[in-house]
């Protein structure tokens, strides 16, 4: 497995492969939120991260976490600090992708957009609404304070930034993606991008544009990453959402998910060395009031529970599972780096007080 250093590295696309330092190079990567796991158990998950066998960590930034009240960003308080989460998956040696937004969706209170912007009562956000993009570019002017230095051409472990989130289930605006990662060039952030789409044509074609990676929510079989490459023939694709586990509502019987299916995608895509991103390898919890809610009509609302253990390979607690030892026997097979153990114990239980 690479050492995510001080050395700096070159991350770049090819029509087929990700190349690091001109080698082709797959990403095997668990998500975890920072703003779900208290900071004094971040190393503890990262390191179980790697002890499954990933090499990398995918990480959402909830935009109104930060922004806690309007124009007042807080990147230090509770679990606010995302470059030392950043810093320590480096100290692991482990990649990271980082999923900005602004809108992420995640099963977060309103997708991560600040409430404040609602105080309009005609605005229209993921768009070119002047009042939305204002806020977006305060909110991107911020954070890539706190992480333009973590890129891994400038020494640290962030291999690619994604813009926006299936975006394509929600609106076509390419003038709005571009606006995004325009913002984020002149801010500083020059290592690739990647978008995140269902596999479907009509969800490809609205939510990427020429020049990211196609992440595909997700991506398990043949026809899936055919369709990455009929939506754009110069663009790597990943599987960005491979979920080992699922959430949970309100009222439902908590959610499992058939272990085999997730056998069958996971070894395609080993088989097959794609990378893949787990969507989730541990959930954390929905601190406060920030757990979100679908809503599929305007008679099915469906909020969800303070827990988003979302059945993942490591679970609430931050303890292997079945599934996670299934996964890891799995990686095993078809990774050409060692796998290490487990981390040698839990936190001091001092952090259990409350605070």
């Amino acid at each position: 497995m690479p050492v995510c250093n001080r050395t700096k590295h070159q991350f770049a696309l090819s029509p087929t492969d990700f190349l690091l330092d001109g080698k082709p190079f797959q990403i095997i990567s668990g998500e975890m939120h920072p703003a779900r796991i208290p900071k004094e158990y971040w190393r503890h998950r990262i390191q179980l991260a790697k002890a499954m066998g990933c090499n990398t960590i995918a990480a959402y930034v909830f935009w109104n976490y930060h922004e806690t009240q309007e124009g007042i960003f807080d990147f230090k308080t509770e679990n606010r600090n995302i470059a030392e989460f950043i810093n320590l998956c480096k100290e692991e040696e482990m990649w990271v992708l980082l999923r900005p937004g602004p809108y992420v969706c995640a099963e977060w209170d309103f997708g991560g957009i600040p409430s404040y912007l609602l105080k309009y009562p005609d605005i229209k956000i993921r768009c070119m609404d002047e009042r939305y993009i204002k806020a977006v570019r305060k909110y991107v002017q911020h954070l890539a304070k706190e992480i333009v230095n973590q890129q891994c051409i400038n020494g640290g472990p962030i291999l690619m930034v994604q813009i926006e989130n299936e975006y394509g289930s929600y609106g076509n605006d390419k003038i709005y993606l571009e606006e995004l990662r325009k913002l984020w060039l002149q801010n500083g952030i020059k290592v690739p991008f990647y978008t995140a789409d269902g596999a479907t044509p009509y969800m490809l074609e609205a939510g990427h544009i020429k020049g990211t990676a196609i992440g595909l929510d997700s991506g398990g079989s043949d026809a899936d990453f055919t369709e990455a490459k009929n939506a754009d023939t110069n663009a790597p694709s990943f599987s960005s959402e491979t979920y080992p586990g699922w959430l949970t509502h309100w009222g439902e019987k908590w959610q499992r998910p058939d272990t085999n299916d997730l056998k069958r995608e996971v070894e395609y895509i080993l088989q097959n060395k794609k990378s893949v991103n787990f969507y989730v390898i541990h959930g954390g919890t929905n601190f406060g009031f920030t757990a979100g809610a679908n809503s599929f009509s305007p008679t099915q609302y469906q909020p969800d529970i303070t827990s988003y253990d979302y059945d993942a390979p490591i679970n609430e607690q931050g303890q292997p599972t079945v599934k996670f030892f299934m996964l890891k026997k799995l990686i095993a097979k078809y990774v050409n780096y060692k796998i290490l153990m487990f981390p040698n114990q839990f936190p001091p239980l001092k952090y259990l007080q409350l605070r």
